[in-house]
């Protein structure tokens, strides 16, 4: 009788505990998520569990805390498009502002449809007579030559006295320039726009460099540069970790400090840091019995790590945190309670590496 009773309270508690995971299951089901607010489209969308927003990569959270989450004062960023502009002079930093959570718009002459490079049709959100203040104003090459002799866009140029930062890609220096924007600075541009740069003699004009950044002002060169640019911009204003993210999101094999840099807000000091990097020295082994190891350049104050005979180039991002641009990963180095680094692990895979 007595077992009979005790199956009987064992039986009961087995069925409160299922009816409870039961009870919690479908109350989890029934949570809506969201993104914090981030002031884009997706701050409208609902989800069904937890994630991250497809959108704006945010982490999503119960809708019931949103309270707990005030709408960030994001940087606004203008875009100034003009037909024929080169796409991936502005779709490259656009995807970089946007990922960073950057407020990014587009703006024209007109509100008339922007043909890029011929192929791509554009619609402007603004106009000149319409657009917002912008933190950060970007110009473009691709046809640059026409907007930088358009005497109303340079007046709206000028006028703008509350931008913090220009920013060019290409051969939309020209349209800095002619707004007097890079006087008595040094700036770079697309390589066929290097001499037409040069005619504006207040400039000091730096071929064969990938960006250059006076502080207020970034010129990149061509195209492609464009990116880098705007991963420097991501790094010299939220720091060097958010920029590197971007990167390895992007998947993109971005080597920081690839530019000049004549301000004071640079954020590669601890790169080339050899009092820092010498910590980090050293051979690592797997259980698969792969290796790597880090050495010092002491010429070029330089990390590398060698994987399979080949070397590559990592660079300090955070204590015990690097980045390792060839193939988009992080190096993450472990302690022990003392502070002596005993091992790593690569973000490409699992393996922890010891120290030998």
């Amino acid at each position: 009788m007595k077992s009979y009773f005790l199956l009987s309270i064992f039986t009961l508690l087995c069925f409160i505990k299922v009816e409870n995971a039961v009870s919690q299951k479908k109350i989890a089901s029934q949570i809506t998520y969201v993104c914090p607010p981030c002031n884009r489209k997706c701050d409208h969308l609902t989800f069904d569990k937890p994630g991250i927003c497809m959108h704006c990569n945010m982490k999503l959270v119960d809708k019931s805390t949103l309270k707990d989450h005030p709408k960030p004062n994001r940087t606004k960023v203008g875009f100034y498009l003009q037909s024929g502009v080169e796409i991936l002079d502005f779709a490259g930093p656009m995807e970089v502002f946007a990922y960073a959570g950057y407020d990014v718009f587009t703006i024209s002459k007109t509100k008339e449809p922007i043909y890029a490079q011929g192929i791509l049709t554009v619609i402007p959100d603004y106009d000149l007579s319409d657009a917002p203040q912008a933190d950060i104003l970007v110009f473009f090459g691709g046809n640059a030559v026409l907007p930088s002799k358009d005497k109303e866009l340079i007046t709206w140029i000028r006028s703008q006295n509350n931008t913090k930062y220009y920013f060019s890609v290409c051969s939309g220096a020209l349209i800095l320039a002619e707004a007097g924007i890079l006087d008595n600075q040094k700036a770079t541009t697309f390589r066929y726009t290097i001499e037409a740069l040069k005619n504006f003699k207040k400039i000091n004009v730096l071929p064969n460099v990938r960006y250059v950044d006076n502080g207020k002002t970034i010129t990149t060169a061509g195209v492609s540069a464009g990116i880098d640019g705007a991963l420097h911009m991501i790094a010299k204003l939220e720091g060097l970790t958010a920029a590197v993210e971007t990167a390895f999101y992007m998947e993109y094999e971005w080597t920081p400090n690839k530019g000049i840099i004549l301000g004071s807000d640079n954020p590669y000091h601890n790169i080339n840091n050899v009092s820092i990097l010498k910590d980090y020295k050293g051979k690592f082994k797997s259980n698969q019995n792969q290796t790597y190891e880090l050495v010092l350049d002491p010429i070029i104050n330089t990390l590398f790590i060698i994987i399979n005979n080949e070397k590559h180039p990592v660079f300090y991002i955070e204590k015990n945190r690097f980045f390792l641009p060839f193939t988009a990963n992080f190096l993450v180095f472990e302690r022990d309670k003392n502070d002596v680094i005993t091992g790593l692990k690569n973000t490409a895979h699992s393996n922890l590496f010891i120290k030998q």
